[in-house]
């Protein structure tokens, strides 16, 4: 068979259109080493866009094809009938391999067979989508999601618009009374918001800023919940503060991320560019770019430790990083995003990940993923999710 004649055939495969007994002649070709280069250079294409230099070696080649394709190998020598098996494409599967080339494991997820017309399936744990809701001066609420666009309030001189996912305070001048507003995201939600002194915000899921509609006086103070990445307007005469808890964050001008959600462990910023002064009580330290500050509630000072700059910043780039990270660690961080309810059943703690995956994914297909270590398993009923040892425990 030629090489394009089984590009066809891997095609028709993907596109689950391939017949049994193409399904067979394409499981032959497989068995065939002479195709091996073809064929993979055909996977890594579909799964990265580009044919990259993946560093593996002949050996860990062999093991991921090997691997993908094991189910119906021998079954095709003998020319039976087999249950297709299918690769999972696309942002999942190159999250998927990544994980499993870092691991060490290499398998292919089964076709799901059709439903019955009469079963009924199970609603999908669907991601977060841009959606908040601003709070004004005077209580009175106000949904942001995409649709809602446009001029939403005037608070003083200060114009409110929103546009596709992004809220913008336009000063008009001087404002004399001092207003104040929230914007809160629910579980499942993100969004972002330009500040009146052009500083931006991006909020994670479960949130909240609270800020004045216009900035007087000698600083520029804003308080916050839960997570949030700051790129701050440079204001000489006019510093800004962030208010967390009882921490405050100096800023002249630089770009920042603050976790401090209170079902985490500590409170942690992490500096990207300019420089910040941490406070909280009698302790203060300065941090420089790619540091991390750590507080815990059993210190009374800031830990500070070089940042994984990658993992702290995923969220606000679209995706979920785990470097060793723990499973109950990973849960929150999805609890938050699908808005789930989480329970575990057995010993968890020794379980730590590692894996780069889409937060535009279902919640399902993650859970596939994160199983396809086989050292975890889940159990879905509705929007509660039962975390359980898997296999390999």
């Amino acid at each position: 068979m030629t090489i394009p004649e089984i590009k066809r055939l891997l095609d028709k495969y993907k596109r689950n259109e391939i017949s049994e007994e193409e399904y067979l002649q394409l499981m032959q070709e497989v068995a065939d080493d002479a195709h091996t280069s073809a064929i993979k250079a055909d996977i890594m294409e579909t799964l990265y866009g580009k044919v990259p230099d993946m560093g593996l070696g002949e050996e860990e080649a062999s093991a991921m094809l090997t691997g993908i394709f094991r189910a119906g190998e021998a079954d095709a020598r003998r020319l039976r009938v087999v249950r297709r098996r299918r690769l999972v494409y696309g942002s999942l599967a190159a999250a998927v391999v990544a994980g499993m080339i870092a691991t060490g494991v290499y398998m292919s997820l089964p076709h799901k067979q059709a439903a019955p017309v009469a079963a009924i399936r199970p609603k999908p744990l669907l991601p977060g989508v841009d959606k908040a809701m601003l709070t004004l001066a005077d209580g009175s609420v106000i949904p942001l999601d995409s649709a809602n666009n446009g001029t939403l309030a005037q608070q003083g001189n200060t114009q409110i618009m929103n546009r596709n996912g992004a809220l913008s305070y336009n000063a008009g001048g001087q404002s004399g009374e001092v207003m104040y507003n929230t914007v809160a995201t629910p579980h499942g939600g993100q969004y972002q918001l330009t500040l009146a002194d052009g500083s931006r915000v991006w909020l994670n899921a479960a949130s909240s800023i609270r800020f004045p509609t216009a900035f007087t006086g000698r600083e520029r103070l804003v308080e916050i919940t839960g997570e949030a990445y700051f790129e701050v307007a440079q204001q000489a005469d006019m510093p800004f503060r962030v208010k967390v808890d009882d921490i405050q964050v100096n800023v002249l001008g630089t770009s920042f991320n603050i976790m401090a959600y209170q079902d985490e462990q500590a409170i942690k910023t992490t500096l990207v560019d300019g420089a910040v002064q941490l406070k909280h009580g009698n302790s203060s330290s300065v941090l420089k770019p790619g540091l991390q500050a750590t507080l815990s509630p059993k210190d009374d000072h800031f830990v500070i430790a070089a940042a994984d700059m990658e993992q702290t910043l995923a969220w606000k780039e679209g995706k979920f990083r785990f470097r060793s990270t723990n499973i109950r660690t990973i849960m929150r961080q999805l609890s938050r995003w699908y808005d789930i309810e989480v329970n575990y059943q057995g010993d968890v703690s020794d379980i730590d990940l590692t894996g780069v995956i889409s937060r535009r994914e279902e919640a399902g297909k993650l859970l596939k993923a994160l199983e396809a270590t086989q050292r975890v398993q889940f159990e879905v009923n509705g929007n509660k999710v039962t975390v359980k040892p898997g296999e390999q425990q």
